[in-house]
């Protein structure tokens, strides 16, 4: 009973012992809890205190204000005037934009703004240069919409936002970079002559940005392709959307622009965009214009109308000369002159090369500008994909095809003496290669036959050797002058009679959907179903049919053509029927009822070489630059399906006979020092190899409308 008696009152004991100890401990932590709290109360409210003293007696923007107060002071006494400073009050003003969704606070800093007298003040007091508040007042456009920064801001650091630490999408813009604000309401990039005031800079950018033919890459307000970015809203991204990590120097988006005109693959590594050797002073003035490249989501009413309709995609027909210059220029060049393998690794075409175009009809053209060169950088320019119209398209293959400036006339070269010795100099030079040595034909026409000496006027000679007979191998020599003409003819006259006109001849009016069958039936399985030529020649050709009078196609059809495949098909039986003159105009009727016609597909055209025989003689004179496949390694790519159904055999064949002058191809038909001349049926076998390669045939274009003339 005792033991256990002391046991409780041990363990009453030891309970009593553990909460005297734990409420000592409590009143410890409580009593450090209280002065912590003090000294943390103390110090907030000294911060509170320290903030209050700064803002109220020491902040950037009551001290800007004070100067002002003081500036106006100084001013109205010195010219002895009175002035009503009640409207100064010391005190934070803003700008509440709505329609533009901020607020601007830089006139708590900036009270001279819009006041006439502070035009020689220094910033911040003085008034805004120029005439831009007339148009612009403060009240509706605030101030960072043009000069950027931190609208709400009250101290300069803060308001410039050009802090590296700190996230801010859009720093103050100092000049030249300013006028970039001005694009984002007024520019038209479509429209010239809209000149703006304070905006010079900004123009020659625009100027240069057209001149390097930046759309040809890139995509702006609708136009242009996607080889690069779409720069329609490059102006509003902010430098946190930049890498700067190949960039020398500050961080900011100008910079980065200007290093990565200067060097796009440093500063872009993969980049395809070519370098631009630009002035500094041009260098300025186009990141300036690319920075101003901008669609704010801003009410319309803000926009100039120009601006507006071209966002809206309703902007000016551009013409030929602008769109080549626009869209074309960055690789063709700024004279057309192309660039070789040597400067570009795939090469670019000389436009303006006089072989080219010589060679090249509006069809191959007009196929390539709107399909496009598969694996080269020549995109589709089809104007779903590009954003041009129907009309500029049209408009930039006639500037191209107009490059042919024709150097004679018909009167001019009828008025000269011809001489058919200076005229056997030409022939040879130009002639022979497909014609035979003396007109005895080749390739080409066989110019001594009686039949065709007596049915060829000489406008038709003429006209023939001026403009060609494209997508056939004969060319257009549209830079021979007057004398040269003439001495030609003479010398195609020396080699038998002149035109007569056959006596008798008459024609009744055809009608052309007899003549359809009647083609079908009698003229296609030689000239092909569209008339393309197949074992005979083109004859559905436009600059064929431009040419020859229903006279000699009439000649021709119903008498044919002496040593050629071509027999006279009148008084000739065709199933139930004898062939007379009736059934002569009706086919007549229908080659000029499809004169005009654009088929689906630009067909190839005639040639009768042997693909084999064209393999080895590729191999051994092509692969070295086409690449044994045509891939193209120092030379065009000619294994390419938009090539093949862009080119017809003529073509092909045209190109390998002349050669491309200014360019590493030579003209395997005359041959020189290093290179055999190939004879016509070496050269159709070449053309065969090459053809070989179709495996696709690609449909032209709806839209497409002829231009050729």
């Amino acid at each position: 009973m005792v033991q256990g008696t002391k046991l409780g009152f041990l363990l009453v004991s030891v309970t009593m012992a553990y909460d005297l100890r734990q409420m000592i401990t409590e009143k410890k932590y409580i009593r450090t809890y209280r002065i912590l709290t003090v000294i943390l109360s103390s110090l907030l409210i000294i911060l509170i205190l320290s903030a209050w003293i700064r803002e109220s007696l020491f902040s950037e923007w009551k001290r800007y204000q004070h100067e002002f107060i003081d500036i106006i002071e100084k001013m109205a006494e010195s010219i002895g005037a009175d002035r009503d400073f009640v409207g100064v009050e010391v005190g934070i003003r803003e700008y509440d934009l709505q329609d533009l969704i901020r607020i601007d606070r830089c006139i708590t800093c900036h009270l001279g703004i819009d006041d006439p007298g502070m035009v020689n003040v220094m910033q911040p007091h003085s008034a805004h240069t120029g005439e831009y508040l007339n148009d612009h007042q403060p009240q509706r456009f605030g101030c960072t919409i043009c000069h950027g920064g931190q609208g709400r801001a009250l101290d300069k650091e803060t308001a410039f936002g050009r802090n590296a630490d700190a996230y801010w999408s859009s720093p103050l813009l100092d000049q030249p970079y300013i006028q970039s604000s001005c694009g984002k309401c007024h520019l038209a990039l479509f429209t010239e002559g809209n000149e703006l005031a304070g905006t010079e800079i900004f123009r020659i950018g625009q100027q240069v940005f057209n001149r390097e033919g930046c759309l040809g890459c890139h995509r702006a307000r609708g136009v242009g392709v996607t080889v690069g970015p779409d720069l329609t809203e490059q102006g509003e991204k902010t430098k946190h959307e930049y890498n700067f990590q190949n960039v020398k120097g500050e961080q900011t988006v100008s910079n980065w622009l200007k290093e990565h005109f200067r060097d796009p693959e440093m500063v872009s590594p993969g980049s395809q965009m070519l370098k631009i050797s630009l002035q500094e002073e041009e260098l300025e003035a186009l990141v300036t214009f690319v920075m101003g490249l901008a669609r704010p989501e801003i009410p319309y009413t803000y926009y100039s109308v120009e601006t507006l309709n071209e966002l809206k995609g309703a902007r000016n027909l551009l013409n030929g000369i602008q769109i080549f210059q626009y869209c074309c220029s960055a690789c063709h060049g700024k004279e057309r002159e192309g660039k070789n393998y040597n400067e570009y690794k795939t090469g670019v075409p000389a436009l303006s090369n006089r072989d080219f175009l010589s060679m090249a009809s509006s069809e191959l053209i007009r196929f390539t500008v709107l399909n496009g060169r598969g694996t080269r950088p020549m995109a589709s320019w089809f104007p779903e994909f590009s954003g041009l119209f129907v009309q500029e398209v049209d408009s930039l293959i006639q500037l191209i095809r107009n490059g042919r400036l024709f150097q004679s006339s018909f009167d001019g070269m009828k008025n000269r003496h011809g001489n058919h010795g200076r005229g056997q100099i030409i022939y040879h030079s130009h002639c022979r290669m497909c014609h035979g040595e003396n007109g005895e034909g080749q390739v080409g026409l066989a110019l001594n036959n009686p039949d065709i000496q007596k049915t060829i006027t000489d406008m038709f000679y003429y006209l023939t050797i001026r403009n060609g007979r494209y997508n056939t191998a004969m060319p257009s020599w549209f830079w021979f002058d007057d004398q040269e003409m003439s001495d030609l003819l003479a010398l195609i006259r020396s080699w038998g009679s002149r035109y007569s006109i056959l006596p008798g001849s008459y024609l009744p009016e055809g009608d052309p959907q007899k003549g359809f069958l009647q083609f079908h039936y009698l003229c296609s399985r030689c000239h092909g179903e569209f008339g393309e030529g197949e074992t005979g020649p083109s004859i559905l050709n436009k600059n064929f049919l431009a040419v020859a009078d229903n006279e000699y196609l009439y000649r021709t059809i119903a008498f044919g053509r002496a040593r050629t495949a071509m027999f006279g098909w009148k008084g000739q039986e065709a199933g139930q029927e004898i062939i007379k003159e009736n059934q002569i105009a009706d086919i007549i009727a229908y080659m000029r009822s499809v004169m005009d016609k654009t088929w689906d597909y630009i067909y190839p055209g005639t040639n009768p070489g042997n693909m084999e025989e064209g393999r080895k003689i590729f191999i051994s004179h092509c692969a070295g630059c086409h690449g044994e496949n045509g891939n193209g390694i120092l030379a065009p790519q000619l294994h390419n399906q938009d090539f093949l159904n862009a080119a017809t055999n003529g073509y092909i064949m045209a190109t390998i006979t002349l050669g491309r002058t200014g360019t590493d191809m030579p003209s395997w038909g005359r041959g020189d020092e290093k290179h055999p001349a190939l004879s016509g049926k070496e050269r159709q076998d070449v053309v065969a190899f090459v053809r070989s390669w179709q495996v696709i045939k690609i449909k032209r274009w709806e839209y497409v409308t002829p231009l050729e003339k």
